[in-house]
């Protein structure tokens, strides 16, 4: 099943389902048909705290990788 859904609609079921700073961007130029248009949305979930200091320990733990020296011709 397909369908349409107009812009505003859209964002405001972006907003109901927990999206924050929910946002039209822009229309892509797609036309499927005579009355559509696509268009790109945007919209960020929130991250519970515990979740964002779990991430932040994670990302610690990650090492930058080292620089290796290598020898012309790759040897």
């Amino acid at each position: 099943m397909g369908g349409t859904i107009p812009g505003k609609d859209f964002l405001a079921l972006m907003l109901k389902v927990g999206l924050h700073r929910a946002a039209l961007k822009s229309y892509t130029g797609f036309k499927s048909s005579p009355y559509t248009e696509g268009a790109l949305f945007y919209g960020e979930k929130p991250v519970d705290a515990r979740i964002l200091a779990d991430i932040e320990t994670q990302a610690e733990h990650l090492a930058e990788p080292k620089a290796v020296e290598c020898a012309p011709g790759g040897a």
